[in-house]
């Protein structure tokens, strides 16, 4: 479960947005900046995950978790990310992905192996309001091509993810609804039309993302530390009260 849990926390936190901006976040709205919950002008930030150890009370990084990528992703001047980088347990990189915007409009991403060796290309579609509506990916070889589509309620939220096998069959399909915050509240994950997982999201006084209940099977708790910009810089997770694992984070920010 332990490695399930890190999986599931990156993608909670890509499908999170926030409502109710003042001006100066309504500019960040639309960005990939946004998307992470990051502070401030981000170049890039650097997650490592460890297991946890408790250690008289004394939570500390154990060992690295292996068979989970660590990743790295930079952003340009716009917020948007243009590079995701990911590295095993020692540091040597397993692969790259790289995106490609068109007028701010991101358009496609590109997989490249450790080598630099291209071996898959997602191209996006769009809807009439601007938003990403289907994801076409396909890799070098012809062996794996599958696609996604995606639909948004009226906040722009990101309601619902369908991924197919054949253009006219399901394979996934991913729910989510969201409070008046914009936070997401609830997530289904449904395989072959079957329930597979039902997930309840809590948040702080803060607005911070403190617990998930990951179907009937456990329960997460997260605590953080932050840095001067208001960004996480380490967070411990706990399964049912028990350290479980430990994400550390390094960030750079543009000048």
């Amino acid at each position: 479960m332990r490695n399930i849990l890190l999986i599931l926390v990156g993608s909670f936190f890509f499908l999170s947005c926030t409502n109710n901006k003042n001006s100066t976040e309504a500019s960040r709205e639309n960005t990939d900046w946004e998307k992470f919950k990051l502070k401030g002008d981000v170049k890039s930030f650097r997650e490592v995950k460890f297991l946890a150890v408790d250690n008289f009370s004394i939570i500390s990084g154990g060992e690295r978790i292996k068979h989970i990528y660590n990743k790295e992703v930079l952003f340009n001047l716009d917020g948007n990310k243009i590079e995701k980088n990911d590295y095993i347990p020692d540091g040597t990189l397993a692969n790259r992905t790289v995106y490609l915007y068109k007028q701010d409009q991101l358009v496609e991403y590109n997989n490249y192996d450790s080598q630099g060796m291209l071996f898959g290309t997602g191209k996006y579609e769009t809807n009439d309001d601007g938003q990403v509506s289907r994801l076409n990916y396909k890799t070098n070889d012809g062996r794996y091509n599958w696609s996604e589509s995606y639909q948004y309620d009226g906040h722009g939220n990101l309601v619902e993810v369908k991924r197919f096998k054949t253009e006219a069959v399901i394979d996934t399909k991913e729910l989510y609804s969201f409070d008046e915050k914009g936070n997401t509240k609830e997530s289904e994950f449904y395989r072959d039309s079957k329930l597979i997982s039902k997930n309840n999201y809590n948040y702080d006084a803060e607005g911070n993302f403190n617990e998930l209940r990951f179907g009937e099977s456990a329960v997460y708790t997260y605590k953080y530390n932050y840095d001067s910009k208001g960004n996480w810089i380490k967070k411990i997770v706990f399964e049912d009260n028990n350290p479980s694992g430990i994400l550390v984070r390094e960030i750079e920010y543009f000048n």
